[in-house]
C-alpha cells in the first residue's frame, strides 16, 4: 500500500514539474507572434529597458545599428542634461506584408523635463522585419 502511494505522489510531482517547465517557457518566450509586436517588443527591450540581451532575441543578426546609435545618443543626452527620458512607441502600422517579410513605421517620441519645462522630440521610422522561426527586425531606417 505504501509503495502505491509513493508510487502516486512521484507521478504527480513529476506532473507538477513538467506543467511548471511548460508554463515557465510560455511565459517566459519573447512574442515575435506578428511584425507590429516584434517591433515593439525589440524597441521596448533596446531603447526603453536599455537590455541589450533581451533586445538581441527580437532580431535577425543581434544588432540593429540605427537604433543602437539612437540609444546611445538618448544615453549621451541624458548625461548631458541631467535627465532622464521617457520613450513612447506610438503609431505602429505594418505594410508591405509578403510571406515571410513586411515592412513596419512606428513613431519613437523621446520626452523629458528640462528646467520645469517639458519637451518632446519624435522621429518617423521604419523597421524591416522577416520571419525566421517568429518576426524579427533585420534593419531600421529614420525616415522624418
Amino acid at each position: 500500500m505504501l509503495t502505491v502511494v509513493a508510487g502516486v505522489l512521484a507521478l504527480l510531482c513529476l506532473g507538477g514539474v513538467i506543467a511548471g517547465y511548460v508554463l515557465y517557457n510560455r511565459a517566459a518566450a519573447p512574442d515575435r507572434s506578428t511584425p507590429d509586436v516584434a517591433v515593439v517588443n525589440y524597441l521596448q527591450a533596446a531603447l526603453v529597458s536599455r537590455d541589450p540581451s533581451r533586445a538581441k532575441l527580437f532580431t535577425c543578426d543581434g544588432t540593429v545599428s540605427a537604433i543602437d546609435e539612437l540609444a546611445a545618443q538618448i544615453a549621451r543626452r541624458e548625461q548631458e542634461l541631467g535627465v532622464s527620458f521617457s520613450i513612447n512607441i506610438e503609431n505602429v502600422a505594418v505594410s508591405n506584408t509578403a510571406a515571410a517579410d513586411a515592412s513596419v513605421i512606428a513613431v519613437i517620441r523621446r520626452s523629458a523635463s528640462i528646467d520645469g519645462v517639458h519637451q518632446s522630440l519624435a522621429d518617423t521610422w521604419r523597421f524591416d522585419v522577416r520571419d525566421r522561426d517568429g518576426w524579427r527586425v533585420c534593419a531600421s531606417m529614420r525616415i522624418s
